[in-house]
């Protein structure tokens, strides 16, 4: 039986430099990103940290989705290291865009998709495949990775991450902090903005188990 590679990159190889499914996996097994050992790496609980520094250029080459989007706009001096929202408030202040200015309301149509474009192609959007939901368990450090896939949604949707963190972080570098409860998920993203989209994330797939409703204030 042949399989079609995601974009994607499997993140159970990039932590120990194995693979449960082996050839059959449909997450891309990249060679740069072993560290040369049979173990496991240990990673911090409170915290979704990749070390690898080749690990972190594979993901960057997913990448293409927000950086075409900023593309769009060659005036504008586009960090591609800093938050995503952060560099698309920016934008909107450079071009002097009001709330209320097609532009702007267009420019934020595309950019919630390369959003959900970027999420779909890091961590896959098939809700049934068992291989999409055990490899974001190891981006979500959970251990032992479930062997089912309905353990697997549980303890996925058990985890409190905002997605903005998890779509960024290859981008950013900076860790993806694990809330202990769906209280403190809300109380930091309305503080810091970081809303997803929410009407793309509901079409369906591995990305509606993620999406938190943060009260009326957050963004569809």
């Amino acid at each position: 039986m042949s399989y079609n590679k995601r974009s994607g990159v499997c993140f159970q190889y990039i932590k120990s430099g194995t693979c449960r499914f082996g050839s059959s996996c449909k997450f891309t097994h990249d060679e740069s990103t072993k560290d040369g050992s049979s173990k496991a790496r240990s990673f911090p609980s409170e915290f979704l940290i990749i070390s690898s520094l080749a690990a972190w250029e594979s993901l960057l080459s997913l990448w293409y989705h927000i950086d075409d989007f900023f593309a769009e706009y060659p005036d504008f001096d586009h960090n591609s290291s800093a938050p995503i929202w952060e560099e698309f408030n920016r934008l909107c202040d450079d071009f002097e865009w009001d709330s209320d200015d097609y532009e702007m309301r267009e420019a934020r149509r595309r950019f919630k998709s390369a959003m959900v474009q970027q999420f779909n192609d890091l961590y896959g959007i098939d809700e049934e495949d068992l291989n999409s939901w055990q490899n974001l368990c190891h981006v979500l450090n959970i251990e032992p990775v479930p062997e089912g896939l309905k353990e697997c949604r549980e303890r996925v949707r058990q985890t409190h991450v905002n997605l903005v963190d998890l779509v960024e972080t290859p981008r950013t570098r900076a860790p993806v902090k694990v809330f202990p409860n769906l209280k403190k998920l809300q109380d930091y993203t309305i503080k810091n903005e970081k809303f997803f989209p929410k009407e793309d994330a509901y079409a369906g797939g591995l990305l509606r188990f993620l999406l938190r409703e943060i009260i009326h204030s957050y963004e569809g």
